[in-house]
This record gives C-alpha cells, sequence and structure tokens, in this order.
C-alpha cells in the first residue's frame, strides 16, 4: 500500500487541507483540496470528521493531556516533514486535528462515553449513512452530524444542515435527534431536520414523532412541519411532501415561493450566490423545478417570467428589477 494511502497519512493530508481552509489566509483555488478529495472515497470521509471533531472538541484543545500528545505529534511532523509549506500556526492545529482523527481522545472513554460517530458533507455534497442499528441517514449539501449509541438510546446530534432520518424500529432505545435547545424523538417513521441561523425545521413523512422545544411537546402527523424558534416557539403547519423532499433526488421544487427564499435556498447548493439587487423583489413569487446546484438556470428563468433582470458579470449572480 502507497503510503499516501495509509489511514494515518490520510488523516494528516485531511488536516492539512483544514488547518489551511480555516486559518483565515486567503484561499487559493489551486491548493488541490478538490481534486484530493476527489482521488479517494476515504479523503472525503476524513476531511467531514476533521470538520465534525473540531467543532465539538473545541472545548479539548487547551486541554494538558491532548496539550502534551499535541506538542509530541507537533515534533514529529517537523521531523518527518522538515520542509512543509505549513507555517507554525497552521502545522499546530494540524498536529492537533491529526491527534483527533488519530484516536488520542480514547481517554474520554475514563468518563464513560463513547466518543461519538461523525458523519458530513461538503457544499454541494449529498451523503447516504447506514447506521450501526440499521437505519439510514441522508446527509443534504453542508451538513454534519454525530451519532451515539448506548444500550438504551440512539442520539443524534445535528450539528448544521439538514438531513433525513429513515429509521429502524427498536421499541427498546428510543432514536432522539438534538437540535439546539429542541430534540425529535422517534421509535420507527422517517423524518426531515433543517438547522437555521435561528430555527429549527422538522418534518414528519411517515409514522409519528414527538417534538419538544422548552416546555412545548407536539407529536406530530405526516406531512406537518414543525417550525422551532426562540421568537415563536413550537409552530406546526401542513407542508407539500414533494416540495421539501425534492433534494434527495436532486431537485429544487418552488410553488409560489419568495424570491427571497428561492435564492436562500439554491445558494445552500452552489458556490456561486444569486443576490437580490432590489428589496422590492424579495416577495415576488417564482415558480419552477431546478437541479440543485443550478444557480445559473434559476437566475435564467427568473429573467423569462418574472419582471427582473440578470446581472452575471460579477462574482454573485445579481437580480434586478426591470426598469
Amino acid at each position: 500500500m502507497s503510503m499516501d494511502k495509509t489511514p494515518d497519512r490520510i488523516a494528516e493530508q485531511a488536516a492539512e487541507y483544514f488547518a489551511r481552509r480555516t486559518s483565515g489566509a486567503r484561499r487559493e483555488p489551486s491548493d488541490g483540496l478538490r481534486d484530493w478529495l476527489r482521488a479517494d472515497p476515504r479523503h472525503a470521509q476524513a476531511y467531514g470528521e476533521t470538520q465534525v471533531l473540531w467543532e465539538q472538541l473545541g472545548e479539548l484543545r487547551d486541554d494538558d493531556e491532548l496539550q502534551a500528545l499535541k506538542q509530541a505529534r507537533l515534533a514529529e511532523l517537523r521531523r518527518e516533514r522538515p520542509r512543509s509549506r505549513l507555517g507554525a500556526p497552521l502545522l499546530a492545529m494540524a498536529a492537533t486535528l491529526v491527534l483527533l482523527l488519530g484516536g488520542y481522545v480514547v481517554y474520554l472513554r475514563d468518563f464513560g462515553a463513547e466518543p461519538p460517530v461523525p458523519y458530513a458533507t461538503m457544499l454541494g455534497e449529498q451523503r447516504t449513512e447506514r447506521l450501526q442499528d440499521g437505519s439510514q441517514l441522508v446527509l443534504n449539501t453542508d451538513t454534519a452530524v454525530q451519532a451515539a449509541y448506548t444500550r438504551s438510546r440512539r442520539e443524534i446530534e445535528l450539528l448544521r444542515g439538514e438531513a433525513q432520518f429513515n429509521v429502524a424500529h427498536d421499541a427498546a432505545r428510543p432514536f432522539v435527534v438534538k437540535v439546539g435547545e429542541g430534540s425529535v424523538t422517534a421509535l420507527g417513521t422517517r423524518f426531515q431536520v433543517r438547522r437555521e441561523a435561528d430555527a429549527t425545521l422538522v418534518t414528519l413523512l411517515e409514522g409519528s414523532v414527538e417534538v419538544a422545544f422548552g416546555q412545548q411537546r407536539h407529536l406530530l402527523r405526516p406531512d406537518e412541519q414543525a417550525r422551532l424558534s426562540a421568537a415563536d416557539g413550537l409552530v406546526v403547519a401542513r407542508i407539500d411532501p414533494d416540495a421539501v423532499s425534492g433534494w434527495l433526488d436532486g431537485w429544487l421544487r418552488f410553488r409560489a415561493t419568495p424570491l427571497e427564499q428561492v435564492i436562500a435556498e439554491a445558494n445552500r447548493y452552489s458556490p456561486r450566490k444569486l443576490r437580490l439587487g432590489s428589496p422590492e423583489l424579495a416577495g415576488v413569487e417564482m415558480n419552477g423545478t431546478f437541479r440543485t446546484g443550478k444557480s445559473e438556470a434559476i437566475a435564467a428563468a427568473a429573467a423569462m417570467i418574472l419582471p427582473v433582470r440578470v446581472d452575471d458579470s460579477g462574482e454573485d449572480i445579481v437580480l434586478l428589477p426591470l426598469q
């Protein structure tokens, strides 16, 4: 096996790429990340695990034991790769990440907890995973979750993004999805959870789930969606299941949807963003079905059917009112 293909080396490469991307330094298109991710499925998995671990283990980065291990690994990296292009701060960050990915947090088990299993996708990526109990997890674009199983409970935490859960029935172990201050509890069912900046959306497609938010509780029925927010509490509404599930097949379906929402949804999947050039367009409604990641197609359709013109000469695609 090539040395570059060993699990340790893949973890180290993932940590180095992640260190560059999160350092605040200017991102270079030629840094090789996209090609590296496509070269081997294990690369994307390692990079996703790096993202989740860095977010979830932030409080451990100052732990004395982890710091001692990091210094030892840092010295190793310097000996092994004296000409590394990473500067000292990024090399130190990469060393910490390699430790986390390499399993050096097993000492957490001394406190009676097994490390959770992370899953993640990048912008525009979708992934289906089979969990250890047979449940299916479908991750939408730019999503991160972690799964922790015990003898009495199956617990998933949605850190960001959106996921669909096809839950294997197990009456002895409730399946609980935690997101912020809310939670969703199911035994065997199919539902989606989406985490937004100011709210969480829980959509039930089959079966039943109990949604909890603070002191509020609600048993959802199929084709109902609960919105959880600090501003409004727990609010339930009927939904179109085809519209909310289109992303599973790579489609965005809009039915009398305000342009402001169309743009926000489309931008979740594409590196090139749509933008409104005037607030007066925010409430203009749009219908249509589009492939995810096709911002240009949405802009072109808007220009054909709405009082809108398109300026795509800059970094963003800007929708402007007709003059």
